[in-house]
């Protein structure tokens, strides 16, 4: 099982495209302390396994590193069941990174957190001010440098507005040279962005760069993860298994909301229809199944497309924050989703044709032969 956990409503932080609410709430230590609780005892239900050993907690704001002291006071009971029974915890946190001194690193590295931090590289500062409008592109250069050296796997978390488009590769190509070698990025959506056709275009010639680079990176041997492209070309060559699987609907990542309340993902916090119980009690096993009915309904408009095995088409929390259903899905999630699949395959297809090493040994393991293999072309 794996919670998200909602600690604080509260951010230090005033971004042009966040759509997360901000309101006064707070989760209590007591409330946090009963999700990993539940985790451990509700074995044998409908989404935790009677022979489940491990709980995933991703802590999630709002900025979470307000409130360091519930990360610790989980930390530290989830230390305590590992202690008893051998029960596995695995820690992430999703920060904005201005709150992250040198002990809260030290900290994270001694529990093993791992760390997803927002930054939009070249365009942070536009669109990603402090709550006093001040910047925070000049506080986050020695965080990054501190998180690096401490924990050199962390994840940047790239959004792109459609004002700044025209910085997207260039952004990227910063963050990668900064040291990032995991960039995760997606457009911002919702109701405070606007994608004009001509912001679509710009966007297009950012893939456009992004792909060759991308290519180059590959052939070159760099070891990196940009999702962006990688999930396109292994969605082809697995026939789109597990491009769908991210968060299985209610099965998979629950998002726990300040009272304790659970639902499916972070979309739906609140929404009494995909309410599923709450961390004091129990899961209810009725209303996972039908929240899981209300996830498994798909985009009809989608079922014919020929990119359906490569698109996060049914993804109900893109759906919702763009439709406001979880079953529609949007023209701009369209339009991304085909950019991608064309970027990634034109850097595949240029790597495949002249059977580069490094691209087989990523994407089809150490077991094909270039020289052997007769047909990589995406």
């Amino acid at each position: 099982m794996n919670f998200t956990l909602h600690i604080t409503d509260h951010c230090n932080m005033d971004c042009k495209y966040c759509y997360q609410s901000r309101s006064p709430r707070n989760m209590t230590i007591e409330t946090a302390l009963a999700a990993l609780d539940l985790s451990v005892r509700s074995k044998g239900d409908m989404l935790i396994p009677s022979g489940c050993m491990h709980t995933g907690i991703c802590f999630f704001g709002g900025e979470p590193l307000l409130r360091k002291d519930l990360i610790e006071a989980v930390i530290e009971h989830a230390e305590k069941i590992h202690e008893k029974n051998g029960h596995e915890f695995k820690f992430l946190m999703v920060t904005n990174g201005t709150l992250m001194d040198d002990d809260f690193l030290a900290y994270a590295k001694q529990h093993h957190i791992r760390i997803g931090m927002s930054h939009d590289g070249l365009m942070q500062d536009p669109v990603r001010k402090m709550a006093d409008g001040a910047s925070s592109f000049d506080i986050l250069e020695d965080r990054i440098d501190a998180l690096l050296r401490m924990l050199p796997d962390s994840t940047a978390m790239l959004t792109i507005h459609p004002e700044f488009a025209d910085r997207f590769a260039a952004s990227v190509k910063w963050l990668f040279d900064r040291g990032f070698r995991k960039i995760n990025t997606v457009p911002a959506v919702g109701d405070k962005v606007n994608w004009s056709e001509k912001a679509l275009q710009v966007l297009e010639n950012e893939y456009s760069q992004l792909s060759d680079w991308y290519a180059n990176a590959v052939s070159t041997g760099q070891a990196f993860m940009f999702p962006l492209f990688d999930n396109k070309i292994n969605a082809h060559i697995n026939c789109g298994m597990g491009i769908n699987q991210t968060c299985r609907f209610g099965q998979k990542q629950l998002s726990v909301a300040p009272d304790g309340r659970i639902y499916p993902c972070i979309q739906f916090l609140d929404l009494e229809a995909y309410w599923m119980g709450d961390v004091f009690s129990e899961i209810v096993p009725e209303k996972v199944a039908e929240v899981m009915r209300l996830g498994a309904k798909e985009p009809e408009d989608c079922q014919s497309c020929a990119l359906k095995l490569r698109c996060k088409y049914n993804c109900c929390c893109q759906n919702k924050i763009s439709t406001g259903a979880s079953d529609q899905i949007s023209g701009l999630t369209c339009a991304f989703e085909k950019m991608a699949i064309r970027y990634a395959d034109q850097a595949a297809n240029k790597l495949a044709q002249t059977q580069d090493k490094q691209f087989v040994r990523r994407f089809y393991g150490s077991v094909f032969d270039c020289e052997n293999d007769p047909m990589l072309v995406v």
